[in-house]
């Protein structure tokens, strides 16, 4: 898809809302509204614009011609934690806590981020490994023996590690984050799901979705052709436990989403349904799509409504459906 033109009047007043420590950067189909430094937005910015080739290349895989967005899309990208909580606040989104790095707002259009390399544990470990790099530098510069030396410098190599780990999970987390909320964002606009409600989607299958652009990619694009290990981790200690929830149940309401005891269950599931049904029945994801599309806006989520749409694109969930799709499931490596 070619470039496409800023919402220019949207940019002004949001960047003005944000604050003048803010900047804009705009991308091929994005306009980045950021208080990071110049490496950072440039590293972000590489990372939407794969996940935004990623996804209308996978829309065009199952015969669904994507839609062009009118203007590029709007992302906050934040340094701090608690500038991204605020301004969830402030535009009526509630509180974001620290562990969620990232989120996707439909009703706003927007999506908005901050850097997970600054959460308090991950800047804790950070802070505390620098403080003994210069506590033991100082040891250095006193009397010591050849031996003694080699000792300090070798605790001194361990702590700028311990510091750049901290940062290299931090910056991966994020990175997974944001291309599964960039998905949303992405998919939202260019006519894989519904944009007229938010209820019109089905959950599972929406986050499903996002979860197989999850795995950080090396490439050009993100990494939609790999196994999804975390999920599938996840799934299969559902599975082993006795703990996966009904195939007719869950697909019939996203209740399962809803509740902090059963959300982790509810995402394993989600993914290990898409990413069945994209191996073995991508050619039926398209009918279900339009007829998805084709939900209004007032549309309101009946448990025999989803059945009967997913039943008439993947077939009859009966037990021989369901153990098809376990047995197809344990062999994913």
């Amino acid at each position: 898809m070619s470039d496409i033109p800023p919402d220019s009047a949207a940019e002004q007043k949001e960047m003005a809302e944000l604050g003048p420590n803010f900047k804009l950067f705009r991308t091929q189909h994005f306009s980045v509204l950021h208080n990071v430094n110049d490496a950072q937005v440039k590293a972000f910015a590489a990372a939407i614009e794969k996940t935004y080739r990623s996804n209308v290349n996978y829309t065009m895989t199952l015969d669904i011609v994507p839609k062009k967005p009118p203007k590029k899309l709007i992302i906050y990208y934040f340094s701090q934690h608690e500038d991204y909580d605020n301004y969830s606040r402030k535009v009526g989104q509630g509180p974001r806590p620290q562990s969620q790095p990232g989120v996707f707002f439909p009703n706003l259009n927007r999506s908005m981020f901050y850097d997970f390399r600054n959460q308090d544990s991950l800047k804790k470990v950070r802070e505390d490994a620098d403080k003994k790099v210069e506590d033991l530098k100082k040891q250095l510069s006193g009397k010591v023996t050849p031996e003694k030396r080699r000792e300090i410098n070798k605790q001194i190599s361990d702590a700028k590690a311990q510091s750049n780990r901290s940062g290299v999970v931090g910056g991966g987390f994020t990175e997974s984050i944001v291309q599964h909320e960039v998905t949303h964002h992405v998919l939202w606009n260019v006519g894989l799901h519904n944009p007229k409600s938010f209820f019109a989607n089905p959950r599972w299958f929406a986050e499903g979705i996002a979860m197989m652009f999850e795995t950080v990619g090396t490439g050009k694009s993100s990494n939609i052709g790999a196994v999804n290990r975390q999920r599938l981790d996840e799934y299969r200690a559902l599975e082993a436990s006795g703990h996966l929830f009904d195939v007719k149940q869950f697909i019939s309401s996203p209740a399962p989403f809803a509740s902090p005891e059963t959300i982790g269950q509810a995402y394993a599931q989600a993914w290990a349904l898409a990413h069945y049904l994209n191996r073995t029945k991508r050619s039926a994801i398209k009918g279900f799509v339009e007829r998805i599309n084709k939900r209004p806006a007032s549309y309101e989520s009946k448990p025999e409504e989803e059945i009967k749409e997913f039943e008439k694109a993947f077939g009859k969930i009966d037990d021989e459906w369901v153990k098809k799709w376990k047995t197809w499931m344990k062999n994913v490596r």
